[in-house]
């Protein structure tokens, strides 16, 4: 679609042109009064993100220790459908094919500049029903694995649903949320939460059986360290589970070459800088080599399509959204789904 230059006067949503003719495309909708929450995060969302908002280092593969070999195209700001967050370099590991940009932009007033924001708007594309089912079917996936209802440490606890499940279930659990609002959210339970990050909590040697780490290796800044500290505070035998996106499965690559057939240097992998601020790319390779270097073994290894949430503005944003399902659904085969999910056993140490 055309590239948002201004916004309505009306409205405040972005304009495009097109061919002689300019257009509107508000959210669909009513629009919401001023002052409201709805305002406040379109606000929060179009703002005017600049460079200066992060620092800039350089970055290589956390995972072999080397720098990156090959430069994939930018991603954010200009480089993006609607201008969101600013441009980042994104390059590849010529060794195990993590992606990642580089220099990294890391935020000048830490992780509260990326998710100050209620848990209700960051979760939007969230079912409350859906999680609290999938929390449920985890802790029963997890007590199978290691014999027990024992001591659970969830990683990125967002609003919580898993504490919440494993408490119910007859868990021993601890939290980690990084952001002061969802981790607020969680105390108001009185379940314990944590907002340091788990490198830095100093848990004692093996005293987890369990570690959870489902939507939020993507978004750490240094996930070599938090997949080693995890091998220090889980007992042999323990169970890891954790899940990402496959940034090489057929939804991404795809992605790229429409960027490419439309003359565009531009990657659709990652969000450094703009919601949902994913950093880190893994693919099955990458994932398995990182997994490995520390002592686990993947048990059940899953890739599957899940859900694209492609915004629908106008004839050509319903298109590329259409285009963007079949894309997932098509993606359900072998190593070329849009998600990786999988429970890890830290084995003993030889």
């Amino acid at each position: 679609p055309p590239t948002p230059c201004f916004s309505c006067l009306l409205c405040g949503a972005p304009v495009r042109l097109f061919f002689f003719s300019v257009f509107c495309y508000p959210p669909p909708g009513p629009l919401p009064p001023p002052h409201s929450k709805e305002v406040q995060r379109a606000d929060l969302q179009y703002m005017a993100v600049t460079k200066e908002m992060y620092e800039w280092v350089f970055q290589q593969c956390p995972i072999c220790e080397t720098p990156p070999t090959k430069h994939l195209g930018r991603r954010g700001g200009r480089a993006h459908r609607e201008h969101l967050g600013v441009e980042s370099e994104i390059w590849r590991c010529g060794k195990c094919g993590l992606i990642f940009p580089n220099p990294l932009p890391i935020p000048v007033n830490g992780l509260d500049q990326h998710y100050a924001v209620a848990p209700d708007s960051y979760f939007e594309h969230h079912e409350t029903e859906s999680k609290n089912n999938s929390a449920a079917g985890l802790l029963k996936q997890a007590e199978a694995l290691v014999g027990k209802k024992g001591v659970l440490l969830d990683i990125g606890a967002g609003r919580g649903e898993l504490l919440h499940a494993g408490v119910e279930q007859g868990w021993k659990v601890v939290g980690i949320e990084p952001s002061t609002t969802f981790a607020e959210h969680v105390r108001q339970s009185g379940i314990e939460v944590r907002q340091e990050p788990v490198e830095q909590c100093r848990f004692p040697s093996s005293s987890f059986d369990v570690v959870v780490l489902a939507g939020v290796l993507e978004h750490l800044y240094n996930p070599d360290e938090t997949i080693q500290e995890i091998s220090r505070i889980l007992r042999p035998g323990g169970a890891l589970f954790l899940d990402v996106p496959n940034e090489v499965g057929l939804y991404f690559r795809l992605g790229n070459l429409y960027q490419k057939l439309r003359g565009r240097d531009w990657v659709v992998n990652l969000a450094p800088t703009f919601s949902p601020f994913h950093i880190f790319g893994f693919g099955p390779k990458s994932l398995r080599k990182l997994l490995s270097k520390h002592g686990f073994t993947p048990k059940h290894w899953h890739v599957y399509g899940g859900t694209s949430f492609v915004p629908n503005h106008g004839l050509f944003g319903f298109v590329e959204q259409q285009a963007a399902k079949a894309v997932t659904a098509a993606s359900r085969i072998g190593d070329m789904g849009t998600y990786i999910e999988t429970w890890a056993i830290k084995q003993p140490s030889t």
